[in-house]
């Protein structure tokens, strides 16, 4: 996934269903808030359709792709010299504080995962390695699936200390500009929430398996002899696997550049 180009958003599933809220957008004259409008439609409705299943390759991928694309967006909306200048007041400093929190939150579970497929795609060339080494047993290195295990539940808490910072953020005493700029913003964090949770549940339930207590294996999602196939979750070669996980780690790697300029335009607000 290249950071500079963006293609049509996708549908994928994830844990849990977000509670959006209908906003205003301000400077709708602007280009950035039209498509930002429409990338928000397109990920909750993505959100909207996904409760009912587990979380896919493909469709994660979509959701990354559709997430880069909206953090585009916003960052143009919080550049704008208004918003600039709207955020810069003394009276708004609590609330630029929080946004600023949410920000390093959201930029820790971002990178985060981002190392964890990093680690996986490793994992997996390890265990073609041993394979052409002749060694059978795929369920060895358990200190690294506990640690993945142990990545994964702390994202989760993370993300629900953001879900529930974002519902103590108070909207009284904001212009009408700044009211929908933060709307956006909130709005963009718990979508944000749910992709991020999406692809927790897939490293949980794809990437990696837990078949005995204290016995992990990351064959659950490849192609062997006398595997079973679905729709949602095909068998696939280590090859294909290690190209997947690099698509979402780039993608990764997008949203947490994405999510560094949301962050410096915020500090930036305030020194202006």
């Amino acid at each position: 996934m290249d950071c500079s180009t963006s293609t049509s958003s996708s549908s994928s599933p994830s844990i849990s269903k977000c509670n959006f809220r209908s906003i205003s957008l301000p400077t709708r004259s602007h280009p950035s808030t039209y498509q930002l409008e429409e990338e928000l439609t397109n990920l909750k409705t993505w959100e909207a359709s996904s409760t009912s299943s587990m979380p896919t390759i493909d469709t994660v991928c979509g959701a990354l792709m559709g997430l880069e694309r909206l953090y585009t967006c916003v960052n143009d909306l919080v550049g704008l010299p208004l918003t600039q200048q709207s955020l810069s007041h003394q009276k708004h400093q609590k609330l630029v504080d929080e946004l600023l929190d949410r920000s390093m939150m959201l930029l820790d579970v971002c990178g985060s995962l981002r190392d964890t497929m990093e680690q996986v795609k490793q994992h997996v060339r390890d265990v073609q390695s041993a394979l052409r080494r002749g060694k059978g047993d795929l369920s060895f290195n358990t200190s690294f699936f506990k640690k993945i295990e142990k990545d994964v539940k702390r994202s989760l808490s993370t993300l629900k200390q953001i879900n529930n910072k974002i519902g103590a953020t108070t909207l009284s005493n904001l212009d009408h500009h700044l009211s929908g700029v933060i709307m956006s913003l909130r709005d963009t964090s718990l979508v944000s929430i749910s992709v991020f949770k999406s692809l927790l549940a897939l490293t949980s339930s794809v990437f990696i398996s837990k078949s005995k207590p204290n016995r992990w294996s990351i064959v659950s999602s490849l192609r062997h002899k006398g595997a079973t196939e679905s729709v949602d979750h095909p068998r696939l070669s280590y090859e294909d696997l290690e190209s997947h996980i690099e698509v979402i780690e780039n993608g990764m790697e997008c949203l947490f550049r994405s999510l560094i300029q949301t962050r410096a335009s915020l500090l930036n607000a305030c020194s202006v």
